[in-house]
């Protein structure tokens, strides 16, 4: 059993060119603590694709081809009431004066949490990883193009074994569209996959040994990719200083 059973993703561009960290600061700092007041809220983190990040990247198409960074927020039951009380204190946050200038969205999305792994090497229980201090991640997004039962079932028996052997991978957590929750139109879109893969190795140099793993996702045409690259992780005080 897993006491999460949704992830919420905001995905956003780069900061600008003269951003001088106001924006994160507030953001991890001020708007993400206040989220834990709400009963179902587990867990949240953010990361961000800067210095060399971008060019390590193993897909990128559409909207999300320029992916600055990556929250997430991790519900548990009451999904709905989460998700509904999630959207009621940003605008709450906004009325009294603490939600800084909104920056542009690339995508919204409330998905079910499906799968989730630890890596041999890790040492913990695929339930926990998200909560273990991680170094970045490996995003992938993705959109169904077949049969998508036969895909995950190779994703299970044979992916994923071979994603955690490898070096620097800490396990990986998977999120499918679902129906099952009312969401407002922001955050809807076309079915979609979004994985988490969590990394004790330097994301860039992690990302590239994953690369040839990764794409063979998309081989069988069961699955096209929207976006796979590397972010580091923001939940630490130095990063941002």
């Amino acid at each position: 059993m897993n006491r999460v059973r949704a992830g919420f993703f905001s995905i956003t561009p780069p900061a600008p060119v003269d951003d001088d960290g106001s924006y994160l600061r507030w953001h991890l700092l001020d708007h993400m603590p206040e989220q834990y007041q709400l009963p179902g809220m587990v867990h949240a983190m953010r990361w961000i694709a800067d210095g060399d990040l971008p060019n390590r990247r193993i897909a990128a198409t559409g909207a999300l081809t320029d992916v600055g960074s990556v929250v997430n927020y991790l519900f548990g039951e009451p999904v709905q009431q989460t998700y509904d009380d999630f959207m009621a204190l940003g605008r709450a946050l906004a009325e009294a004066g603490r939600f800084q200038v909104s920056r542009p969205s690339l995508q919204l999305r409330l998905l079910a949490l499906l799968k989730w792994y630890a890596a041999p090497a890790a040492l913990v229980s695929a339930q926990v990883v998200p909560f273990r201090p991680h170094r970045g991640i490996l995003a992938i997004v993705e959109e169904p193009a077949g049969d998508a039962a036969a895909w995950q079932h190779w994703l299970h028996a044979d992916h994923y074994p071979q994603l955690l052997g490898v070096d620097g991978v800490a396990g990986a957590w998977m999120y499918g569209s679902s129906e099952t929750w009312k969401v407002q139109p922001t955050c809807q879109g076309e079915p979609q996959y979004t994985t988490i893969v969590y990394l004790d190795g330097d994301p860039a140099d992690t990302a590239d040994r994953l690369a040839p793993v990764v794409e063979e996702r998309w081989a069988s045409g069961a699955a096209r990719p929207v976006f796979a690259g590397p972010l580091r992780t923001m939940m630490q005080w130095d990063a941002w200083q």
